[in-house]
Parts: structure tokens; C-alpha cells; sequence
């Protein structure tokens, strides 16, 4: 009878299987495309050890006939980024290259002809007009918004060797200073007369600086021209430095795979920010080559010249670089954003790119947005959307990309229409993102979202999530041009041994160093040549990365526990409540104190439900039940992610001004400068714990 029945249980599971298959394949949309490993490599051991070295692992789809690393361009000739420029250009003279558009109207692009005929106008120029010299040792700084004008100065600079060295679009003045003074700049390319006027203030603190270049026409009227005289600077309009470059060319001066490309200042957490010299073969070797090497191990034939990149990304950030390169390499298109991160929608259905890099935070408030429609909708439609998402992960773990299947036109039409539905290829990096925010974006975008880990110091990738692995909660395996070594921190408990320790690294796309300070230079790396992250580490046995912890941020307690807060606000941002979060402490204190700026909306609808008053976020914040709100809603993730006693925070602070570039408590890459939110909220946090000192 037991095997009878058995048999039936077997029977009904066989073709239960059977039955939710075939609606899967029936749900599939026309496009779907399978995504697969090749059989010669294993999900499951994306990195690899390395025989003879001790916690060295490679890529895990690297050849061994190729050494170490995978290093090869598939065009010979091109030695650097302006010879993957020159081909593109030659090749596709005559499609869109860099875009733009004005108010609402559409986007006007420039042919890659043209931009090329601009950027060696402007390199002669630069030799032949403003006296810089022709070589790698001479840098100009670019001082301006995203937009065509930035990539034809890089462009035109390389061309004749010269190291581009971008300076951030919120600089404060004492930062300028201080790298405009470390690189001996003479030339700054800014976009409008606020900036121009900014470094005109300061140029008598900046003895090298004789020439500004001013990108928009109308802002270089003559009485900036005039101010700029009576200091000693030169201004001149962007238009008219290429006219005379077209008026008397000059012959190019070429660069080399290992001259500087660009000095990349860190985004400056504390101190001065320190300049991270990338050649062109770092960035070719981590942009370009890595990138279609796995697109071509992964998923050949699903990326092509077609690509098109909405900029948006501040170009002083590395991934930005990147993914500008990429496009260039393709002979894809770029369009730029207005500057406006409010009308960054209307910019993305304008432009409908297929390429988007986004950092963490704003796939969350996207999701956030999916979620609270979902939520706030009849159980009809909470179930529907729950049903398509569970279908289409299954189809996600099978290698399914796909975005018009019978989901997508029911569910998750409107939610890809936001990004411009076309979108093929979006990546996150430089924080950690939710599982679950991972997967529902996944599937609701229908495209490859990938997970990338990288710094500035290796141009912005060191690994990456394989296309084919539908898992989340990692930044995926070493990538091609990388290798990874764990080292034990004794301090905070994490040991190689165990596969958990500091992360450094290795490879054709690590820089040589800082500019001009060899003995920093000499800290980053360890005695074999791998670069400290600070970055703690897990490498899980399925050779994927996955990281745990910070090593410069820890702190210790009165009792002598160590804490690292970064981990502990990864968690909080999952918070409803929560829009950014700041933990600190003290080691006179036993416990811990959060700053939170609260979601508007969620601690508006709060208030309301509460109190039956709108108020303005200030009097919210103001008013201890809502700082007990957000205090219970820390507490009960706390507890979810299972933080320990001393990890929890024990009182908040509620903050209605947001952290921002502007206001110095944010970089430019949108990481927290700790420093500056210690120092601010220093006296408040004073005050609770001397009010607070039974706790």
C-alpha cells in the first residue's frame, strides 16, 4: 500500500512539475533570452583558488591558458582610450554619439564624426592656444555638470597625452584649491560663470591656473571675461577654443596604454581627498575588456552597437567613466541628463536608454514607489503582483531575461515604461542593496541587474554578479581582470582561514598609486603588490563575494566591544520610515545613538493617522512620538537581522534637513563623511546621553 501510494505521490509531483512548466512556457514572452554557463565553468565556483598562494582566488570563468587575468582587446591597434575612440569614430562617423536636450524638447546629438573633429580641435588648441604642454605630465581640470562638453575636453586633452583630473560639481573652494594646486593645473574647463566666478575668487591662492574655459556660450558674457583680466585669468568661451583649433591643427600627440588617463580624487571622507592615478589600460582592462568578456561567456549576441547610456552619474565617479567608455567602444549613443534629479523620469522616457547605472539608493526609493502602490491596492491586484513575481523569478533562475511576457503586460509594463522600456543593463555598486529589492527590480525591469564591487583604485570593478546567477545577497565572483586576497583582521574576529577577512586586490585595472603621495602609495599596497580595501569580506563557498563589515569606521564601546556602524545602516535604510540613517557612539558610552532623516511620506501619513493634522516634517521630527515611531521601527529590524544587544541603537535623533552634497555631509559619491555628521551632531548627542545615563 506504502509504495502504491508513492507512486501516486510521485505521479501527482510529476506532473504538478509538469503543469506549472508549461504555464511558464505559455506566460514566456517572445524575447525571452537564456542566459547560460557554459559547461566548462560552475555557478558554483565563481572564484577559484589560486595553487601556491595563500587566500588568492581569479575569476572562475578565466581560462587557465590565459593566465591569471584576461587581458585581450579584440582590436589590436587600439593601445588606449582615445585608439577605442578614433575606431568607433572611423567606423561609425556618421551615428549619434553625445546627446543633449533643452527644456522639454527632445534630445539633438552630435555624430561621432563631429565629436571627434571638436575633441582634436580642442586638444590643438589646448597645445597651440593656452601653452599646455603635449605630454603626460601636463593635467587640465574639468569643473562642470555631466554633458557633451566634459567627454569633448577629456577627449581633446587625451589626444595630445594630457591627463584629465575632474573636479567635483559641488567642490567646496579649500578642495579646489588644494587640487588645483597638487596637479599644477593651468587649464579648467567649467560649464557655466557660478563656477567660473568661484575659481576667480580663489585664483590668487592657485598660482598655476591662467585659463578658465567656459562650455555654455551665454555665460561668458564680457564683464566675467572682464573679472577674469583683472585676476590674471584668461576666460575664454568653449566654441572659440575649438574654432581656433580648427584654425591651426595640430598633430596629435598619442598617449600609451600606461600613461595617466585620469586623477580621480577620492571622494575625501576625512581630510583632503587623494588624487588616484588610472592609466588607460586600467580602465580598458576593467571597462572594457572584463565587461565583454563576460558578455561574450554569458550572453553573446545580447549587447551591441545600439546601446544607449543616460549619464547622470557625476563623471568624477568611476563607474560613470566606465560605462561612457563602454558606449564609445560599442559605438553606442550617450544622452545627458538636464541636471535636474527630479526630472530625471521625464529624461529616461525621452531618451529610453538601454544602459543605466543607478546607485543603491535609488533603486530603493523605486522600489519603495512599486511596493506602497502594491500595498495600497485591493488583495486582487497585491495578489496578482505577488503571483508574476514568483513566476518570473522561477523563469529568472532558469536563465529567462525577458521583458514581454505575459507578466510584463499585465504587472510590469508601466513599472519598465518609468525607465524608458527599452532599458537592457542596469548596475548598482558602492552600497548594499536588499535581497528583496535585488529581486523584485529584477524582474519588474525585465533586464540583467548586475552587483558590482569596486573602488575608485581599481576603476570602479572588481567583481561582478554572473548574468547567469538569479541569486541575490552578494557582489558576485573576482571579475577577469582581478584577483582577491583575504587577510585576517584579528581585531574584529574575521580570519582568511575561515574565508573572512580584509579584501585586497589585484590586477591590470588596480592604479600605480596616488599623485604625489608616495608614502600613502606605499600604505595601500602589501608586500606582494595587492591593494587594501578596508573592504571585510566573505568569501562564500560558491566563490562569490559577499561583504560583511568595514574596517576603518569601527569604533569600541565603554564595555570594549568593537561596533561597525556602516554595517548597522545598511540595515536601518531598509527601514520604511527611514530615507538615511547615521549611527554613532562614544567609547565614554555603552550604547548607541542614530540620526534619522525620515521619508516624508511615511512619517506624514503616520502624523496623519496620529494626530489627523498635516504638519511639516520640521514640527514632526520635533515630536518625541515620532522619535519613539522611528525608534520601535529600528528596533524591530534590529531584531529581524538579529544585531546584538550593543548593536542596537538605543535613542534616535530625528533630522528633517536630508545629508547632501550641498551641505557637506555627503561625498560625491553619496557615501556619509562621517567626520562632519560626528562633528554636527556631536552637542545633541551630548546632551541624550548625559540626559540618558542610567541606560
Amino acid at each position: 500500500i506504502f509504495s502504491i501510494i508513492m507512486m501516486r505521490g510521485g505521479f501527482l509531483l510529476v506532473w504538478i512539475y509538469w503543469l506549472i512548466d508549461r504555464l511558464l512556457w505559455f506566460c514566456r514572452g517572445k524575447t525571452a533570452y537564456q542566459v547560460k554557463v557554459p559547461e566548462k565553468f560552475s555557478i558554483h565556483k565563481q572564484a577559484e583558488r589560486v595553487k601556491g598562494e595563500n587566500n588568492v582566488f581569479r575569476c572562475g570563468y578565466v581560462n587557465k591558458d590565459d593566465g591569471m587575468y584576461y587581458e585581450k582587446y579584440p582590436h589590436k591597434e587600439c593601445q588606449s582610450l582615445y585608439d577605442v575612440f578614433a575606431r568607433s569614430a572611423r567606423v561609425n562617423a556618421a551615428k549619434d554619439c553625445l546627446g543633449e536636450r533643452t527644456n522639454d524638447g527632445p534630445y539633438e546629438f552630435q555624430d561621432y564624426a563631429t565629436v571627434h573633429r571638436k575633441a582634436r580641435a580642442f586638444g590643438s588648441a589646448l597645445v597651440g592656444k593656452l601653452r599646455v604642454k603635449p605630454a603626460n605630465s601636463s593635467n587640465i581640470g574639468i569643473y562642470s555638470k555631466n554633458c557633451s562638453g566634459w567627454f569633448i575636453s577629456a577627449l581633446g586633452a587625451i589626444s595630445q597625452s594630457i591627463a584629465t583630473v575632474p573636479l567635483y560639481d559641488t567642490l567646496g573652494a579649500d578642495t579646489a584649491e588644494f587640487i588645483v594646486n597638487q596637479c599644477e593645473i593651468e587649464v579648467i574647463v567649467v560649464d557655466n560663470a557660478e563656477k567660473t566666478r568661484k575659481l576667480i575668487d580663489i585664483s590668487r591662492r592657485m598660482p598655476t591656473l591662467k585659463h578658465i574655459v567656459v562650455i555654455l556660450e551665454t555665460e561668458a558674457t564680457d564683464e566675467l571675461v572682464d573679472s577674469g583680466r583683472k585676476a590674471g585669468i584668461a576666460v575664454h568661451r568653449f566654441s572659440e577654443v575649438i574654432a581656433e583649433g580648427h584654425l591651426h591643427p595640430l598633430p596629435e600627440t598619442k598617449p600609451k596604454g600606461e600613461d595617466v588617463y585620469i586623477i580621480s580624487y577620492t571622494s575625501g571622507t576625512t581630510g583632503m581627498p587623494k588624487g588616484v592615478m588610472l592609466t588607460h589600460r586600467n580602465v580598458m582592462a576593467s571597462c572594457l575588456i572584463a565587461f565583454e568578456y563576460t558578455c561574450e561567456t554569458f550572453a553573446p549576441g545580447y549587447f551591441g552597437k545600439d546601446e544607449v547610456l543616460l549619464s547622470f552619474l557625476p563623471l568624477s565617479h568611476m563607474m560613470e567613466q566606465g560605462c561612457h567608455w563602454l558606449i564609445m567602444h560599442f559605438g553606442g549613443s550617450i544622452g545627458y541628463f538636464r541636471g535636474d534629479i527630479l526630472k530625471l523620469g521625464e529624461d529616461m522616457q525621452t531618451l529610453q536608454p538601454t544602459f543605466f547605472p543607478v546607485v543603491p539608493r535609488l533603486l530603493n526609493r523605486m522600489y519603495d514607489g512599486v511596493m506602497a502602490k502594491v500595498n495600497g491596492a485591493n488583495f486582487i491586484v497585491g495578489a496578482l503582483f505577488n503571483l508574476a513575481r514568483w513566476a518570473k523569478l522561477i523563469d529568472l533562475e532558469n536563465g529567462y531575461i525577458q521583458h514581454d511576457s505575459l507578466w510584463d503586460k499585465i504587472v510590469f509594463r508601466k513599472i519598465r515604461a518609468a525607465v524608458g522600456g527599452r532599458v537592457k543593463l542596469i548596475m548598482t555598486g558602492s552600497a548594499p542593496i536588499a535581497d528583496e529589492v535585488m529581486q523584485t527590480m529584477r524582474v519588474s525591469f525585465g533586464c540583467f541587474l548586475a552587483e558590482i564591487y569596486g573602488l575608485t583604485e581599481c576603476s570602479a570593478v572588481a567583481t561582478v554578479t554572473w548574468a547567469a546567477d538569479a541569486r541575490s545577497g552578494h557582489c558576485g565572483g573576482p571579475c577577469a581582470c582581478t584577483s582577491i586576497k583575504l587577510v585576517d583582521v584579528p581585531e574584529m574576529n574575521y580570519f582568511a582561514a575561515e574565508g573572512k577577512g580584509e579584501v585586497l586586490l589585484k590586477g591590470p585595472a588596480v592604479t600605480k598609486g596616488y599623485y604625489k603621495e608616495p608614502t600613502k602609495t606605499a600604505e595601500l599596497f602589501d608586500e606582494d603588490g595587492y591593494m587594501h580595501t578596508g573592504d571585510i569580506g566573505w568569501m562564500r563557498p560558491d566563490g562569490t563575494l559577499r561583504l560583511i563589515d568595514r574596517k576603518k569606521h569601527i569604533f569600541k564601546l565603554a564595555q570594549g566591544e568593537y561596533v561597525a556602524p556602516e554595517k548597522i545602516e545598511a540595515m536601518y535604510t531598509r527601514v520604511e520610515s527611514v530615507l538615511q540613517v547615521f549611527v554613532d557612539g562614544d567609547s565614554l558610552e555603552r550604547w548607541l545613538i542614530a540620526v534619522v532623516v525620515p521619508d516624508p511620506e511615511v512619517i506624514g501619513r503616520w502624523d496623519e493617522r496620529k494626530n489627523g493634522t498635516k504638519r511639516s516634517v520640521e514640527d514632526i521630527c520635533a515630536d518625541p512620538k515620532a522619535v519613539e515611531f522611528v525608534l520601535d521601527q529600528l528596533s524591530a529590524c534590529g531584531k529581524a537581522n538579529k544585531l546584538n544587544s550593543i548593536e542596537q541603537v538605543k535613542k534616535v535623533i530625528l533630522e528633517a534637513e536630508p545629508f547632501t552634497i550641498e551641505n557637506g555631509l555627503l561625498t560625491p559619491t553619496l557615501k556619509s563623511k562621517r567626520p562632519a555628521l560626528r562633528m554636527k551632531y556631536k552637542k545633541a548627542m551630548s546632551k541624550i546621553y548625559k540626559a540618558y545615563s542610567h541606560l
